[in-house]
């Protein structure tokens, strides 16, 4: 490892060890979100599959109604009063902050404007269809949710782990290492001048003798 580059002086010393202890503080809260981050991320990758499961289940039972309606009112008809099917929706977006990331929060809202068409034109399930689809149209919303949150949470994970390596492997043990020489050289010269002290005090002795 690498010594940082100082001058071995006391005043250098007390710094690093400043600084030293500021880095392993560091160190102990950048582990603890990185822990909790990876909490977070494991319970949400169940929670994803959880919303893909549904949102395919959803996407399967509005075309199998779809199919159903094809058939029991056909095509053309479908075709007819398709431009009476309105309904309004709107999708709305907001934030929720896990450890500093910003997930998104995301709302969707259908405003019915019925009746759409006359109901005796038509079977029941063309009303199933719409009402099925509008219900996948919100575990589709739920999914990207999910997915966006877990790739934003995955990638802070990435970020801290690189942090917390840094500091574990690099920074800190600089830091270790270069307070280490430091003292080992001021305890050096201390003894260099431990012995000159002792070398003129024998020699001033000998001179008064």
């Amino acid at each position: 490892m690498a010594l940082l580059k100082v001058v071995p002086t006391k005043t250098n010393l007390l710094r690093l060890k400043r600084e030293l202890v500021f880095a392993q503080e560091g160190y102990e809260l950048l582990e603890q979100k990185r822990q909790i981050l990876v909490a977070e991320l494991m319970a949400l990758m169940d929670k994803t599959i959880e919303a893909q499961e549904k949102m395919e289940k959803a996407l399967h039972q509005a075309y199998e109604a779809f199919q159903k309606a094809l058939i029991f009112s056909g095509e053309r008809n479908l075709k007819q009063i398709s431009p009476g099917v309105n309904f309004r929706t709107e999708v709305m977006i907001h934030s929720t902050r896990v450890m500093g990331v910003s997930l998104p929060k995301i709302e969707v809202k259908t405003e019915d404007i019925a009746p759409y068409f006359s109901a005796g034109d038509t079977s029941l399930w063309v009303e199933e269809t719409i009402a099925r689809f509008k219900l996948a149209l919100l575990e589709i919303a739920k999914l990207a949710e999910m997915r966006i949150s877990l790739m934003r949470l995955a990638e802070e994970v990435r970020k801290t782990m690189r942090r917390v390596n840094a500091l574990e492997k690099i920074a800190i043990p600089a830091y270790q290492e270069t307070i280490k020489y430091i003292q080992d050289t001021l305890e050096e010269a201390e003894r260099g001048m431990i012995s000159a002290l002792k070398q003129v005090k024998r020699r001033l002795e000998k001179e008064r003798a």
